[in-house]
């Protein structure tokens, strides 16, 4: 006989059964309520008062019926259709034996008890499980024995009709049993078993194989009990040969999981990918429920990853983690380097809490080895099915799946290493044209004026006027000032990148600083420009030559963006044991998906040669670099079509130790403890000042 476990407790909790009506569990605990009741109908009414077969010279009692049930029950051969655990076993014998040498109420009282026995104390089902399987047996036992005796009636037992009466109670028995098992499946989640009419044939075979093998015994014991020592050696032989013969079947198909793994991952060369490929051949190679791969941090302070595939068709993929060493058993495998089993029932209470609360009844953890070092671990939990749990062979057929997905992770992991480093020196490469195109036109432009100048004043066949000679002079010294500045930034840029620069700290008052700047662009500009700082504003100390280069260069873009007579404010405001300054004007604004990039090296808004305003996209790129020295952020507030609002805070006191991150340079707003726009409306609030403008 097979019989198949199903998984209501777990498909209840996989997928929403219960839509309509009652539940999956519920539809299912009716199902057995019914079978139930009808196996106490039949017992009651026709099992309990029918005498055994006459002429039989073997009385087998009910107890010892009960215990060839409860062992075949336990000795039983495992076999896997896709998703659904069968358990392949001899029950036919004791069945037939039953039918020949035993009245119907006792074969139906042993088959109870033993296969009761085995289910509860063996296999430790549930409730629901265990009930389902008790009453299903116990039905289709009463079924078997009733036609058996209907069939056989006062023929001879030991003839062709007494053969075919015992092969239709087996096969009603063995394929009554597979159809309330698919009952029991489609009730409690709507799936129909896979494979379901090729399992009965399969059902069909067995059952025959077996019910004649115990027919033979019968004739024996029938007609010579005395020879019934000789039936031990060939059924143990029949029972050591189908364990056997699963055996190698288990381990070809293992080679051929192992197989066709190993060609999904060589095709798989990103980690997403291979991740994804490796749980579902995990999953579907150990016939398990969920399979998880973690990926620890390749740096300090990142976080792991972890891919998950189970329970059913639920898939996160490489989903950020916190891994604590006291909490499951990642630690150990990766310290220790081996795979670990965990049999069920898990043994140690610490560890089974641990996956008890997350739904793991049993699980195999093997580690993921890199170049040098465990990179991280592989896991794969619950058993399909209540019959079998993983075992020692299963541990190293899954060792070996985990070094071949070593390999491919690591192959995918290189392959994305590659590709960053392919598309960073495209970038480069970019930034480099980039930044030729930008420094040429930045350099003709100087020099045409200044070459043509020059030239012009050496002519030899023309005069000029000591006014005219003063004007081109002027207008060289300009060029020359202009080349000598973009040459300053650009060194400027490489002493920032090489931490040559360090913070010449001195007591500074921000709002006269401020004051200064302010006045020096009035002189040069048409702007509006209102100058708002707070009120009893603090001496800090910071270095005053670097705050002075960043909030003129803010003030200088504010002005060169946005249209003469429009209004600039520069504001202040205490924040967070420092100051927030705060640049605001009324332009065009940036382009939302341009925000982030205002701070990279050599970029610029408007990119084209024929740009209105000049530079060579370093201005901002410096300015952050130099906020970093000493200690500040700097960032884009707003900006849109309304204008823009670029924000510095400077800390009262320089930091010690390391300059801050370009984490903490870039920290968005929504991160901090108090939102900066905030803080510049509640600033600006009574003093008639809009800081979005």
């Amino acid at each position: 006989m097979v019989v198949s476990t199903f998984h209501a407790q777990d498909s209840d909790t996989r997928r929403s059964a219960s839509t309509r009506g009652l539940s999956g569990t519920a539809r299912v605990w009716l199902l057995t309520a019914l079978m139930a009741a009808a196996g106490v109908a039949l017992y009651l009414f026709f099992i309990h008062d029918a005498p055994r077969l006459e002429g039989a010279d073997i009385h087998v009692p009910w107890w010892m019926l009960a215990l060839l049930f409860c062992l075949v029950e336990i000795f039983v051969i495992h076999i896997q259709f896709r998703r659904d655990a069968h358990s392949f076993s001899l029950s036919e014998v004791p069945l037939v034996l039953g039918f020949f040498f035993s009245a119907p109420w006792e074969l139906v009282v042993a088959q109870m008890v033993g296969a009761s026995i085995a289910l509860a104390l063996h296999r430790r089902q549930g409730p629901l499980k265990f009930s389902f399987n008790v009453a299903h047996f116990a039905l289709g036992t009463s079924v078997a024995a009733l036609c058996f005796h209907a069939v056989i009636g006062d023929a001879d037992p030991i003839g062709p009709l007494g053969w075919a009466a015992a092969l239709t109670g087996a096969l009603i028995a063995s394929i009554g049993s597979g159809i309330a098992i698919a009952a029991a499946i489609w009730l409690s989640d709507g799936r129909r078993p896979a494979g379901f009419a090729r399992t009965l044939r399969f059902l069909f075979v067995i059952t025959a194989t077996n019910t004649s093998i115990a027919l033979a015994a019968v004739t024996v014991l029938w007609l010579e009990p005395m020879a019934a020592w000789l039936l031990i050696v060939p059924m143990g032989l029949m029972f050591i040969a189908y364990r056997a013969y699963t055996s190698q079947s288990e381990k070809h198909q293992s080679l051929e999981f192992l197989y066709e793994s190993t060609r999904a991952l060589n095709r798989s060369l990103q980690v997403e990918a291979a991740s994804s490929t490796l749980l579902e051949q995990a999953r579907r190679m150990f016939r398990a429920e969920i399979a998880t791969i973690t990926l620890f941090p390749s740096a300090e302070g990142e976080p792991a990853l972890r891919s998950t595939l189970g329970p059913g068709d639920v898939e996160h993929t490489l989903v950020p983690v916190h891994l604590d060493p006291t909490e499951g058993v990642w630690a150990r495998v990766a310290s220790e380097r081996e795979a670990v089993l965990f049999a069920r029932p898990i043994r140690n209470e610490r560890i089974r809490h641990y996956f008890e609360a997350r739904s793991i009844r049993d699980a195999m953890v093997a580690p993921l080895f890199g170049e040098e070092d465990v990179v991280g671990t592989m896991l794969v939990g619950n058993r399909f099915g209540e019959v079998s749990t993983f075992d020692s062979e299963d541990l190293k057929l899954f060792e070996t799946l985990a070094n071949h997905a070593s390999v491919s992770l690591e192959n995918a992991r290189l392959v994305g290493r590659l590709e960053e480093s392919l598309a960073h020196l495209t970038e480069m490469n970019r930034v480099k044209d980039d930044f030729v195109a930008s420094v040429s036109h930045e350099l003709r432009t100087p020099l045409t004026s200044i070459l043509g100048y020059a030239k012009t004043l050496l002519r030899p066949n023309v005069t000029f006027s000591p006014d005219e000679e003063h004007q081109f002079l002027e207008t060289i010294e300009r060029q020359g000032e202009r080349l000598r500045l973009l040459i300053e930034d650009l060194l400027e840029v490489s002493r920032l990148e090489s931490n040559e620069v360090r913070p010449v700290i001195s007591t500074v008052s921000l709002p006269h600083l401020a004051r200064q700047i302010v006045d020096e662009g009035r002189q040069r500009s048409d702007h509006l420009i209102d100058l708002d700082f707070e009120e009893g504003m603090p001496l800090i100390k910071t270095d005053e030559g670097k705050v002075y280069e960043i909030v003129s260069n803010l003030l200088d873009n504010a002005l060169k963006y946005s249209a003469p007579e429009t209004r600039v404010t520069v504001l202040g405001v205490r924040h967070s044991d420092g100051v927030l300054v705060s640049v605001s004007d009324e332009g065009g604004g940036i382009p939302a998906d341009l925000h982030d990039k205002v701070f990279e090296r050599f970029y610029q808004v408007d990119q084209s040669s024929t740009r209105a305003v000049g530079g060579t996209g370093l201005g901002l790129y410096i300015c952050r670099k130099m906020t970093e020295v000493i200690g500040g952020r700097l960032w884009l507030e707003r900006s849109d079509h309304m204008g823009s609002v670029f924000c510095l805070w400077i800390p009262s006191t320089p930091p010690l130790g390391r300059r801050p991150s370009s984490f903490a340079a870039h920290e968005p707003v929504e991160q901090r403890n108090t939102p900066r726009s905030e803080v510049l409306r509640n600033a600006t609030s009574h003093r008639g000042v809009n800081p979005d403008a």
